[in-house]
């Protein structure tokens, strides 16, 4: 693991210690409506019995799934500072914390719905939007994604400090560079194709459903998905770069 693969552990422990303590705020009911953390919906921050409702749906699953984070990134740290952590098993582990944080993100709103209603408030309307427009970006910035991904698979980009997959052992041999970047830019292309067409069906779908948290969920959670299935990916070339 290199100072990044730390900074990235460290900040997944943090992510726990958060999901516990908003997990045990929410269970006693002291998790009060604001602006900042929690399950922020038209429906939560428009009605105060609504808001605590759902909080105390979300505190078991935030709990549990904080705790898991702790637990993992603590051995994977340990691990790490014993030298018995590979990089491949590294990835592995980052994928699990994605995992389990999109978990617990999706299994409060995952049986929400808005109910039969006639015509549409304006702050319900206001916020579609907004969330249509936040996964527009994530969109286009997927979309400038692929191209990078385009570019590296095709070895058009070669050793750089900025774009690619920027191990100590591929900056320092052109050879390597490529025998990493090549397959992990074609992988980098097929996921962000893959997130970019899930948030163009949340985007078109959002307007439609009854559901908008399962719709940006879903949404959200194949890009996530994705990116995991390609941190593993990417792990494994390195690790097979090192082990030959």
């Amino acid at each position: 693991m290199d100072l990044g693969d730390y900074m990235v552990s460290l900040l997944m422990l943090g992510v726990g210690v958060l999901f516990i303590v908003l997990g045990r705020m929410a269970a006693r009911g002291r998790l009060k409506p604001n602006m900042f953390v929690g399950i922020r919906t038209a429906r939560t921050l428009a009605s105060e019995e609504e808001w605590y409702r759902v909080h105390a749906r979300a505190a078991r699953p935030w709990t549990v799934a904080g705790a898991l984070l702790v637990a993992l990134n603590a051995a994977v740290l340990a691990a790490a500072a014993f030298g018995r952590l590979g990089q491949l098993a590294w990835g592995f582990f980052i994928a699990s914390d994605v995992l389990i944080a999109l978990i617990a993100a999706v299994l409060p709103l995952w049986g929400e719905s808005e109910g039969p209603h006639q015509g549409e408030p304006e702050q319900e309307r206001l916020e579609r939007n907004a969330l249509a427009a936040l996964l527009g970006f994530l969109a286009f910035v997927l979309a400038v994604g692929a191209a990078f991904g385009y570019l590296l698979g095709s070895g058009s980009i070669g050793p750089n400090g900025a774009i690619g997959v920027r191990a100590p052992e591929t900056l320092t041999s052109t050879e390597a560079w490529y025998r990493v970047n090549r397959p992990a830019g074609w992988a980098f292309l097929a996921s962000s194709l893959a997130g970019v067409l899930a948030l163009l069906w949340g985007i078109f779908a959002l307007p439609r459903t009854s559901r908008p948290g399962r719709v940006l969920a879903v949404s959200l959670a194949v890009v996530l998905l994705s990116f995991a299935v390609l941190g593993v990916y990417t792990a494994l070339l390195l690790g097979q770069l090192r082990g030959a």
